[in-house]
C-alpha cells in the first residue's frame, strides 16, 4: 500500500473508532449525570475530554479537548488526534477517551503526601499544572512512564517537562497550586470492540467485567502463555523479565524460575492442545538438562550457576515440571531423572522432617541451613509427584514426614501456597485425616488476609485452588474431616472470586498498556504494578497457575457462588473488604 493510501487508511480507521466510541459513549446514561456532578461541584465549567491513541510501538499520544459540553469537547480532541494521525502516518489501533468525571485544587505538598501515603504506583489521579488542562497528564500516564518518583513521594519534574516536551508541551516549572482530577474512561480495541472502565480506585482504569466468564479466564492464561512462549530464546532461555515504563530487559537470570515457567508452558499445552507451544517446551526443557549435575549415580542436582550453589527449591521444581511433563504427554523419558533428583531431595531432608535448604558447587556442601520458607512446601510437592510417577514409597513417606513437621510447627502462619500444593497431593494417596485437617486450616485461617491484600499477590489464588481441590476431594469421597465443622465454606467461595476478580488488576489490558514504552511487547500479559510493572517470568507463572486451576474447576465453582450469591447472607461469614464490586459491597455492608 502505498504512503497515501497508508495515511488514508489510518484516517478512516481511525474515524471509524472515534464514531463507534462517540456512539458508545454518549449512550451511557452514567455519564451525564456524572459530568453534571463534577461541573455543578467545581470550579471549572467545561467538560474535558482525552483522546489516547498509539499503534501499539509507542507510548500513546494524548490530545485534550475543553468546551462547554461534552460532545464538544470529544470533537476538539478527536481533531488533533486525527492531525497527529495524518501527520505521522500512525495506525490508530487502540483508541481511548476518558472524560474528567471529577476535579479539585490542591498543593503540590499535599498532592506528594497522598503520594507517600500510598503504595508505590498506586497514586490514581491525573494532574494537570494549567487551569485549561493544556499541561495535563492523566494517572496512567503519571504511572506508565515513569513521571512520578516513587522513591521520594514527589513529582519528578524533570521526567515531566521532558515528556510534555516531547509531545510539543512547554512546562516552565511545576506550580505550587495544581489541579487534581480522576476520569470515566473508555477504549476501542483492536477488534473494535467497546469497553468502559472502572472508576473506582480499586480497579480504576481497566476495563469493567461486570461477570467473570470462562472464556475471559481461558483468555488471560492463553495470551500470557503466549507472552512466555514468545520469551523462549534460541538457547532456549527465557526473556527473563522487563520494566515496561522504560523497556529495560532484565540482565539477570535465575534457573529456579526458569523451570518454573515451563510448568505454566506445559499447563497451557494442557489447556489447548496448542502444538506451537511443543518446540518451545522441549527448548527450554533442554536448557533446564545443561544445568543438572550429578553428586553420584543416583543424585541429581538443579545447578544456579552464577552463585555456584544448589538449591532445595530449584531440585523441587524441576522434579514438579518433569512430573508433569510425564503425566500431560504420558512419557517415561526422564522417570530416571526425576528419581535421581527426588533422591537428592531426601538427602536434603532432616530426621526431624524439616529441609536443609543449599548446597554448595561443585563440592555438594552444606552452605545454608534456611533460605526460604518456600522451599519447604516446594519439596514436599515434589516429593509427592515423584512418588505419583515413580511409585517409590520413600517419597511419599518423606513427604508424610514433612507435612507431620509443618503441623507441628504450625506452617498455616505463612500463608503458603506451595504447602497447599503439597498437602493436596499427599492426601490424593494417604488422606489421613490430620493432613486433610490442616490443608483445609492453611486456606481458613488465612481468608481475611487473602480476601483484603491489597496488590494482586498472585500465589493466593493458586493456594486458594489447591484447598479447593481437596475439599472437593474429601466431599467426593466422603472422608470424615473434624475440621469440616470449622471451615468457613461461603467466605472460601467468595475469596477465591475476589482474588480471580483482582488479580486482574495485574493484566495489561491495552487501556494500561498503551501507555508503556513498547505497549505491543507487553499486552495482554501479567506484571506486578507495585514494583514498577515489573514482568518476570515466575511473576507470569504464578497467575497462570492460579488461573488454570480456577479454569479447571471454573463450572463447580460457579455452581457454588450462585447458591451462595442466591441466598440470604448469613452472620457466619466473617471476611470484610475496604473496596469491593457492587455484589461484594451490598453482602459487606449488611454483615458489619
Amino acid at each position: 500500500m502505498s504512503g497515501n493510501s497508508q495515511k488514508n487508511e489510518n484516517k478512516k480507521q481511525f474515524r471509524f473508532k472515534k464514531n463507534l466510541l462517540k456512539d458508545f459513549i454518549f449512550k451511557d446514561p452514567y455519564l451525564d449525570g456524572e459530568l453534571g456532578n463534577y461541573k455543578r461541584g467545581s470550579l471549572f465549567r467545561n467538560d474535558v475530554a482525552f483522546i489516547s491513541v498509539t499503534d501499539g510501538s509507542f507510548s500513546a499520544k494524548v490530545f485534550v479537548g475543553s468546551a462547554s459540553n461534552a460532545s464538544d469537547a470529544f470533537e476538539i480532541a478527536a481533531k488533533k488526534a486525527e492531525t497527529y494521525i495524518d501527520k505521522h502516518n500512525t495506525a490508530p489501533l487502540w483508541v481511548k477517551v476518558d472524560f474528567i468525571n471529577s476535579c479539585s485544587i490542591t498543593g503540590r505538598e499535599e498532592l506528594c503526601d497522598d503520594i507517600r501515603a500510598g503504595r508505590e504506583f498506586f497514586f490514581k489521579s491525573g494532574v494537570s499544572f494549567d487551569a485549561g488542562f493544556e499541561t495535563a497528564l492523566l494517572e496512567a500516564q503519571l504511572n506508565c512512564c515513569g513521571l512520578i518518583n516513587y522513591k521520594n513521594g514527589t513529582l519528578n519534574e524533570n521526567a515531566i517537562k521532558s515528556y510534555l516536551k516531547d509531545n510539543d508541551i512547554e512546562l516552565a516549572t511545576i506550580p505550587d497550586t495544581l489541579i487534581r482530577f480522576t476520569t470515566v474512561g473508555y477504549i476501542c480495541d483492536e477488534n473494535k470492540k467497546l469497553y468502559k472502565l472502572y472508576t473506582d480506585e480499586e480497579n480504576y482504569g481497566r476495563r469493567i467485567l461486570s461477570e467473570l466468564t470462562k472464556e475471559d479466564i481461558r483468555k488471560v492464561i492463553e495470551t500470557s502463555s503466549w507472552f512466555l512462549s514468545a520469551c523462549v530464546k534460541e538457547d532456549g532461555k527465557f526473556d527473563y523479565g522487563i520494566n515496561p515504563v522504560n523497556d529495560f530487559h532484565f540482565v539477570t537470570y535465575n534457573i529456579l524460575r526458569h523451570t518454573g515457567t515451563i510448568w505454566s508452558l506445559i499447563m497451557q499445552y494442557d489447556t489447548t492442545k496448542d502444538k506451537k507451544l511443543l518446540p518451545k517446551i522441549e527448548s527450554t526443557i533442554g536448557f533446564l538438562l545443561q544445568n543438572i549435575e550429578y553428586s553420584d549415580s543416583e543424585h541429581a542436582h538443579l545447578v544456579e550457576r552464577k552463585a555456584d550453589e544448589i538449591k532445595l527449591g530449584g531440585n523441587a521444581v524441576a522434579v514438579i515440571t518433569l512430573s508433569t511433563y510425564a503425566a500431560i504427554f504420558e512419557t517415561d523419558k526422564y522417570n530416571e531423572l526425576i528419581s535421581k533428583l527426588a533422591n537428592s531431595i531426601l538427602s536434603m531432608q532432616e530426621e526431624d522432617g524439616s529441609y536443609y535448604h543449599v548446597l554448595s558447587f561443585p563440592g555438594f556442601e552444606r552452605k545454608e541451613r534456611d533460605r526460604i520458607v518456600y522451599y519447604d512446601g516446594e519439596a514436599t510437592f515434589a516429593l509427592a509427584r515423584a512418588y505419583s510417577i515413580t511409585h517409590d514409597k520413600r517419597y511419599l513417606e518423606a513427604a508424610e514426614k514433612a507435612l507431620d513437621y509443618f503441623i507441628e510447627n504450625d506452617y498455616t502462619r505463612f500463608c503458603d501456597h506451595w504447602i497447599a500444593y503439597s498437602v493436596n497431593e499427599v492426601t490424593m494417596y494417604d488422606p489421613q485425616e490430620k493432613y486433610l485437617n490442616f490443608g483445609l486450616k492453611n486456606a481458613n485461617d488465612n481468608l481475611n488476609k487473602m480476601f483484603n491484600q491489597d496488590t494482586t499477590f498472585h500465589t493466593f489464588l493458586e493456594l486458594l485452588m489447591a484447598a479447593f481441590e481437596l475439599y472437593e476431594r474429601i466431599k467426593e469421597k466422603k472422608i470424615y474431616v473434624s475440621y469440616m465443622q470449622k471451615f468457613n465454606f461461603e467466605a472460601f467461595i467468595r475469596t477465591i472470586y475476589r482474588r480471580a476478580h483482582y488479580m486482574l488488576g495485574g493484566y495489561l489490558y491495552p487501556e494500561i498498556a498503551m501507555y508503556m514504552k513498547v505497549p505491543s511487547s507487553v499486552v495482554y500479559t501479567f506484571c506486578v504494578r507495585h514494583d514498577s510493572y515489573r514482568i518476570r517470568i515466575d511473576d507470569v507463572q504464578h497467575y497462570i497457575g492460579g488461573y488454570y486451576n480456577f479454569y479447571k474447576h471454573f463450572d463447580k465453582l460457579n455452581e457454588y457462588y450462585k447458591q451462595i450469591t442466591d441466598k440470604p447472607v448469613t452472620k457466619t461469614v466473617e471476611v470484610t473488604a475496604d473496596s469491593e464490586r457492587a455484589s461484594f459491597v451490598n453482602w459487606i455492608l449488611s454483615n458489619i
